[in-house]
């Protein structure tokens, strides 16, 4: 049922209500915003200004920011972001809008959108008066939700705090939601129009796992899917979720509910275009079904905890009759990748960024991918492409950003052994003795259950109980069953070349083994009941 017009005008002066009762409210507002003025009455103010109630009476569709339907005259958008409603309404400062190093321009980012929008005018602080109130902290109220013809709405750095309310994803033909650049909480929305093409809730304080049936996927044919399945997911063109609090794995494992295996067609997320989850805390692999994402241009999964190697479906696609994506940006930065680079990136017909910096990648960078233009935005030295380090420093080197200009470190025995690795300086090598230190302190050694398997700071190695060492001195076992250790196997293990036997049985290790480990000279591991 249609808002009648002064309910309507209630439901979008609920955006700003706490300045209801303020007398100065409706006078800062610059000139050139239409609308958004409470009646008079309702602040029971007696000398309003003449533009008062003359604003408040304007027809709501022709307020700024809101969009109607030409025929019916319902309102279909909502546009107060890039900090609107924060500075223009609230008289507040609207969040900075930085950038990040490397941007993120997939399909200039504006192709994702549909022409939907009224023109915002660019506010003139000048006109913002001195005397501005100072807002309170604004949220999304409620009664949103009863604009139930709302077909897109974005709220953008606008210091919003609190939950998406209920009645919000409740919306039925939603098909834009923007909220970038706030400061909201809660869980992984689950909004019910099947229509949403565009969803961003990125640069919040959204926490948790995904639901494990998000994307209508799961490991094992006997589990049926369960209580949310997204229902947009076919219709989706852009996911971005990044700069979060997000955790756990990637729920893409396993054959989607949709999935035809005659076919290999799956409709699940096939209009996707750009999907990014990057500084969060995921953890897990990356799985093949990104393949079948056959419309993906922007893959964006940086600075997150992802192990495990880089798919070939990402280049191959998946499905039969896979074709290449159209990947134009990946970026795989700072996570915790292992093995190798893969050449068949060289086979991505559209790719022009991929950044692997920061991982556990070994090897070097294939020559196939030693092109001109490739990360050419990013680099400050253009003819880096030609010798490779445009794509990730080789090993035994550094650099900031973890590629070109690339500093060659001093022969260190291979310590420095991954490509791309960052900071300002090489790496210093752990000798054992800081090793086994390290490994006592991030396991909770001073409450491990034994106390005669206490350790002491800086004693030898082969000295400490639960350790061996071979003739030449060398650690060669560890074995620390049952001592209630916590934490994550340290990674640092790896430099144990001598190693070959790990206990670690029946403690409260957590997370993933880490590939580090691959370079001692393991024949016996034993990690159960962990």
């Amino acid at each position: 049922m249609k808002p009648d017009e002064a309910s309507a005008k209630e439901i979008l002066l609920s955006l700003v209500d706490q300045n209801r009762k303020n007398p100065k409210y409706n006078d800062h507002i610059p000139n050139d915003v239409i609308g958004w003025r409470f009646s008079s009455s309702d602040q029971n103010n007696p000398n309003p200004s003449p533009e008062t109630n003359e604003q408040h009476s304007k027809p709501v569709c022709e307020w700024t920011g809101v969009t109607c339907d030409p025929i019916d005259g319902t309102i279909t958008g909502l546009n107060l972001g890039q900090g609107f409603l924060i500075e223009a309404l609230l008289g507040g400062t609207p969040l900075a809008k930085k950038d990040d190093d490397r941007l993120k321009n997939v399909g200039d980012n504006r192709n994702l959108h549909y022409q939907f929008w009224v023109e915002k005018p660019e506010i003139d602080r000048n006109l913002v008066s001195k005397n501005s109130p100072s807002p309170i902290a604004a949220k999304i109220p409620s009664n949103l939700g009863k604009l139930i013809s709302l077909r897109a709405i974005n709220l953008s750095f606008n210091q919003l705090q609190g939950e998406i309310p209920k009645s919000v994803t409740d919306l039925p033909f939603l098909e834009i939601f923007e909220v970038t650049s706030n400061d909201l909480i809660g869980t992984f929305p689950r909004f019910i129009s099947d229509t949403l093409r565009i969803l961003d809730i990125s640069k919040n304080r959204f926490h948790g796992t995904l639901p494990a049936d998000l994307f209508g996927h799961y490991k094992y044919r006997e589990k049926e899917v369960g209580k949310y399945f997204a229902p947009y997911l076919s219709n989706l063109v852009k996911l971005d979720m990044s700069h979060n609090g997000f955790n756990g794995t990637i729920p893409l494992d396993g054959r989607s509910e949709t999935y035809d295996p005659e076919t290999g067609f799956d409709p699940t997320l096939r209009n996707l275009q750009y999907f990014d989850i990057g500084y969060n805390m995921f953890s897990g692999t990356i799985c093949n079904n990104f393949g079948l994402m056959a419309s993906l241009e922007g893959l964006f999964m940086e600075h997150n905890r992802l192990v495990g190697t880089i798919p070939k479906a990402l280049f191959r696609g998946a499905g039969i009759g896979a074709n290449p994506l159209p990947l134009s940006q990946l970026f795989l930065h700072q996570n915790e990748l292992s093995g190798t680079l893969p050449s068949g990136l060289s086979k991505l017909p559209n790719l022009k960024e991929v950044y692997v910096d920061g991982n556990k990648l070994t090897g070097s960078v294939p020559r196939e991918l030693c092109q001109e233009h490739l990360n050419e935005s990013f680099l400050f030295d253009k003819s880096a492409t030609n010798r490779c380090d445009g794509v990730v420093c080789p090993a035994n080197s550094f650099s900031k950003e973890g590629m070109a200009p690339c500093t060659a470190c001093p022969d260190d025995g291979g310590y420095n052994r991954y490509i791309g690795q960052r900071g300002s300086e090489c790496e210093k090598p752990l000798n054992e003795v800081e090793i086994l230190d390290l490994f006592y302190e991030q396991t909770n050694g001073d409450k491990w259950t034994n106390p005669s398997y206490s350790w002491e700071t800086g004693s030898p190695a082969c000295a400490r109980r639960g350790i061996k060492c071979d003739d030449s001195g060398k650690v060669s076992v560890i074995a620390l069953p049952s001592l209630g250790l916590k934490g994550p196997i340290l990674s640092e293990i790896g430099h144990l070349s001598s190693l070959k036997t790990l206990d670690l049985s029946n403690n409260d290790l957590t997370g993933f083994v880490p590939s580090d480990i691959r370079f001692t000279s393991l024949v016996n591991l034993d990690l159960r009941n962990n």
